[in-house]
């Protein structure tokens, strides 16, 4: 994957190749338009499903062909940018050489419609768009290589690795010096290195960094609460990679010095497989085709993967896999949720086993099958249904159903029942027309979505004066909020649940977390938003080491 042919910068455009003016994003429900020219913005935040006449997923198997890869993983990474290729589409004979490619889209909803979409280069709208509300720290600054910032609300200090080179006038040591100062000056119970998107370049630069961390290790052990995360996804690849799997290093290498520091316990590599594979060959060098002048790299040299790496993503070869592993939907990206800088918030620990069998029971709230089911709290069911279902049992007891479809029932799980692997037995009078196995765990914290349809996922909160928030009528700053919610923990003696509120990344103060004794399994959670917040703001609860799904609160 190290040898390739450059399709962009100026000598490709030279050479006849155009892009769409359409930016994607390879998400774990499917591809989406992330930014578009504005004839074009009816697409954002819809999920490209044909391009032609073929489905997207008969393109990405032509698009393989010319995408040299090691996996499945890096193939998607840049399929995202190769889907705007029009020469690159009109060559594989996906589309014919017209002026404008015809791209089909779907929405939320499920409706579908086609834009003629001609190659541009003129500006483009983002969805979510920055300068209308808080962005996720993995999507700022992208220009830059590398970068640093330290929450004193979270404790958190986060370092950004964009791409493995040198600034000039600002050097990587010079950064990573004045990071772990931070770490000097602050309490940190977090440290976060976001490697997302790094394509590679120098896999030495990072030792200022690592050194200095290593020096600190007897901080690590004296804070009980200290934990390091390495974050990787798709585009994590080659030096980016390499640098990675350092996190890894066994505790033997650190015995002597350190004899009391096990990393196993205290570091954790978190998001997705990466688009690299740990055995590879590159060491790359550059070459020019002498007529069209397009440039492109070659690998000279083959690296064997470290010793204490066992890749462990096969679907179509090696890759180098997380610890824990987090999905990343349409839901949470147009929402501006970072669901794995929640689960590092929340110390997730990875998911419970998912749902099986003829009946898929989930959270009734957020629908994600990584999440257990809580005593207590709201579920649903799906499947085929060979009769109208009129009740459901966990484990032989009977959960209170609430609504019934053809496809779907909905129920709230007994209170009484155990935590572990459970049987969901669906029931029409007194057969049983449906099973499967959930996971009951202690938490299982959910937020309700007002309209599921909506890109930005407006969730189910009050303001204030106790009135639907919504874009035409948003909260005031600094005012309270009503979250209405599933899935709250073991209650206190007054009854009140325990529970984080986190909004546009910051702690929000909670002044009531606990049950609506009149509806069994809604969980209604008061928190008054954080200084600074405004515009369309992510916000999520955790419970229980559990992050919920994220959703928009408007905020004046």
């Amino acid at each position: 994957e190290h040898t390739t042919l450059l399709f962009n910068g100026a000598n490709a455009v030279r050479a006849g190749f155009q892009q769409l003016p359409l930016e994607f994003r390879w998400l774990d429900d499917g591809i989406f338009v992330t930014a578009a020219a504005s004839q074009y913005s009816r697409a954002l935040g819809t999920r490209l499903v044909r391009v032609g006449s073929s489905a997207v997923d008969d393109v990405v198997q032509q698009l393989a062909t010319v995408i040299p890869h090691s996996n499945s993983q890096w193939v998607h990474f840049v399929a995202q940018s190769y889907l705007r290729g029009q020469q690159i589409l009109q060559g594989l004979d996906i589309v014919p050489a017209t002026p404008t490619t015809r791209l089909t889209f779907r929405t939320l909803a499920g409706d579908e419609f086609s834009l003629d979409v001609a190659a541009a280069t003129e500006p483009m709208i983002s969805a979510p768009a920055p300068e209308q509300g808080p962005i996720p720290e993995y999507l700022q600054r992208a220009t830059e290589n590398y970068w640093f910032t330290y929450s004193a609300s979270k404790r958190l200090l986060y370092f950004k690795y964009n791409q493995c080179a040198e600034i000039t006038g600002n050097p990587f040591a010079t950064v990573a010096n004045n990071m772990l100062s931070a770490f000097d000056a602050n309490p940190v119970d977090t440290l976060v290195i976001d490697f997302r998107g790094n394509t590679g370049g120098d896999d030495s630069l990072i030792q200022a960094l690592t050194d200095g961390l290593i020096a600190r290790i007897p901080a690590f052990l004296a804070n009980p609460n200290f934990r390091v995360y390495a974050v990787i996804d798709k585009g994590t690849f080659s030096a980016a990679m390499n640098d990675a799997m350092l996190f890894k290093t066994p505790a033997s290498d650190y015995a002597a010095q350190f004899p009391s520091f096990d990393p196993a316990k205290i570091i954790r590599v978190i998001g997705e497989p990466t688009g690299g594979s740990p055995a590879h060959f590159g060491q790359v060098a550059g070459f020019t085709l002498p007529s069209s002048k397009i440039g492109g790299t070659y690998s000279t040299q083959y690296f064997e993967a470290p010793p204490f790496i066992a890749p462990d993503y096969d679907t179509d070869g090696p890759s180098f896999g997380p610890d824990v592993a987090i999905p990343f939907r349409a839901s949470d990206y147009f929402a501006r949720h970072d669901p794995i800088m929640a689960a590092i918030v929340a110390r997730f620990e990875g998911a419970a086993p998912a749902p099986s069998g003829s009946a898929i029971a989930v959270n009734g709230a957020s629908f994600h099958v990584e999440q257990g089911l809580a005593p207590g709290s709201f579920a649903s069911v799906f499947g085929s249904f060979s009769a109208a279902p009129d009740g459901v049992q966990v484990n032989g007891q009977s959960g209170r159903v609430t609504s019934t479809g053809a496809t779907q029932v909905n129920f709230v799980v007994p209170a009484s029942v155990s935590p572990g692997r459970s049987t969901i037995s669906v029931r029409s009078g007194s057969s049983e027309i449906a099973s499967g196995q959930a996971s009951i765990t202690t938490a299982g914290p959910g937020i309700f979505v007002a309209q599921g349809t909506d890109p930005s996922q407006p969730g189910a909160i009050l303001n204030q004066d106790s009135s639907l928030n919504t874009a035409a009528n948003r909260a005031a700053k600094n005012s309270v909020l009503q979250i209405f919610a599933t899935g709250y923990g073991p209650l206190d003696s007054s009854g009140r649940a325990a529970a984080q509120v986190f909004a546009g990344g910051v702690p929000a103060e909670i002044q009531f977390s606990g049950p609506i004794p009149q509806f069994a399994g809604l969980w209604q959670i008061n928190a008054r938003l954080p200084d600074g917040v405004s515009g369309q703001v992510p916000l999520f609860v955790v419970a229980g080491n559990t992050a919920s799904n994220g959703v928009t609160v408007w905020v004046q």
